[in-house]
């Protein structure tokens, strides 16, 4: 009786010390990086960078920047003079670094004569985002971070977003790319239903 008393408690001593060795890990993370689609813009004009990797939260901070809202996978920043500028993001104790150069000759959104249009804009949340391409070769293809994109060609594109935040949608055509800016607002009277996914499509083909 006694030995499988003592049987029986080294087995749940066994189990609970398994059961602590698989409980008690650290947060998973990977290398964390960051980029932005218009690593060259004209004083003035916000470039938004993503982060990538790390464990999902971030931390942002940039030279000669007072920074409001550090936090959050993306990051919006302008600077009204020309200069090379370092962006940094913090996630898991490590740290990448993004470089952004503010040019008076150009922006790379513009490059090649494409454009999109509206540059900035503020929607609510569960309100459709509509922007448009021009110039380029006549072909256009949208991409947008945290956005599921279901038809990315043609000359227009529409963007609904289920978060609040500063997002970015990028038109490439030939070797020239483009960014408009949409700021999702939390407040106003639309709102998304909880667990709608960010949703985005081109139209106007020619």
């Amino acid at each position: 009786m006694i030995n499988r008393r003592y049987l029986l408690l080294s087995l749940a001593t066994a189990i609970g010390i398994t059961a602590a060795s698989f409980a008690a890990p650290g947060l998973a993370q990977s290398t964390l990086s960051c980029s932005t689609p218009t690593p060259v813009v004209s004083p003035n004009q916000t470039a938004v960078f993503t982060a990538f990797g790390g464990t999902g939260s971030y931390t942002w901070s940039g030279q000669n920047l007072s920074v409001t809202n550090p936090t959050g996978s993306q990051f919006s920043v302008s600077y009204p003079g020309t200069g090379s500028y370092t962006i940094s993001v913090a996630s898991g104790g490590q740290v990448a670094t993004c470089g952004l150069t503010v040019s008076a000759g150009g922006s790379s959104s513009s490059s090649g004569g494409l454009s999109c249009t509206p540059a900035v804009q503020n929607v609510t949340l569960g309100q459709t985002a509509f922007v448009s391409a021009a110039g380029g070769t006549g072909s256009y293809t949208w991409s947008a971070p945290g956005l599921l994109v279901t038809n990315p060609t043609g000359s227009g594109f529409s963007a609904s977003y289920a978060s609040a935040g500063t997002k970015a949608i990028t038109v490439t055509s030939g070797s020239a790319s483009a960014s408009c800016i949409v700021n999702v607002l939390a407040g106003g009277s639309s709102g998304a239903s909880p667990g709608m996914p960010n949703t985005g499509g081109g139209y106007g083909q020619p």
